[in-house]
């Protein structure tokens, strides 16, 4: 075979790389088409199509831990997104107020954990923590599970430590939820109760629906007064961030 002959486009070298793209960008579209259609059919009045319109296909796959230096002002007044049902850290009249928006098992939550733990205690009364629930089972099977579980921890007013032990322990299976309960001296039975009969189901897809208004992408993300952090945020930007607000 003379050796001047050009081969296929898919056998060249940027053939294969464009067939890669395609086919990984293929999955991608599958993956967070199947997340959207998830979210239309699991919240109720009209709450699946407001997450249809702003959740885009970055959601949750990978926040980014690199992708930290870039801050995004948020317009909307993040006191309006404090509901009853979300667990606080702090006084209300701290100058800083932090909405975390977490997934338990998000790998990156997992990750970020012990670097907000220490942001907390360094700041003490000058930061408000609001927690807010955005699990996101399409990808994560147990985490909306784990999130029912830790609104029913609250429920007894155990809802911190419970946190801290979900974090620390990494069990997210029945058994271990079960078990973190029993750790903690709840009222198993009640605690069972609450957490089969997804009594607080509602506040989680509430805590959705305020991410997609809010324009999160992904987690954990965490909105420091108005500014946006997303992603495994280091110590010198929450450092940077919160010391700015701090001087205003």
């Amino acid at each position: 075979m003379p050796s001047n002959i050009t081969p296929p486009w898919h056998q060249t070298t940027i053939g294969r790389v464009f067939l890669g793209v395609l086919i990984a960008s293929l999955i991608l579209i599958t993956v967070f088409g199947s997340l959207i259609i998830y979210y239309v059919w699991k919240i109720k009045a009209g709450g699946g199509a407001e997450l249809a319109r702003t959740f885009d296909r970055q959601f949750t796959l990978d926040p980014a831990k690199t992708t930290l230096k870039a801050t995004n002002q948020i317009t909307k007044d993040i006191r309006l997104f404090i509901r009853d049902h979300n667990p606080e850290l702090g006084e209300p009249a701290a100058p800083v107020t932090i909405l975390a928006f977490i997934d338990f098992e998000c790998p990156f939550c997992q990750e970020s954990y012990p670097i907000f733990q220490e942001v907390v205690e360094r700041y003490g009364p000058a930061v408000r923590v609001i927690f807010k629930h955005l699990p996101v089972p399409q990808l994560h099977p147990h985490a909306l599970s784990a999130h029912l579980a830790a609104t029913c921890a609250r429920e007894q007013n155990k809802f911190w430590p419970y946190y801290d032990q979900l974090f620390t322990n990494k069990l997210l299976t029945d058994a271990a939820l079960i078990t973190e309960a029993q750790t903690l001296a709840l009222d198993v039975n009640r605690f069972q109760s609450c957490w089969r009969a997804k009594k607080y189901e509602k506040d989680i897809q509430q805590d959705l629906l305020d991410g997609a208004e809010l324009g999160v992408r992904g987690t954990p993300t965490y909105i420091v007064n108005q500014i946006k952090l997303e992603g495994v945020v280091p110590k010198e930007i929450w450092d940077k961030v919160i010391l700015i607000e701090l001087r205003k």
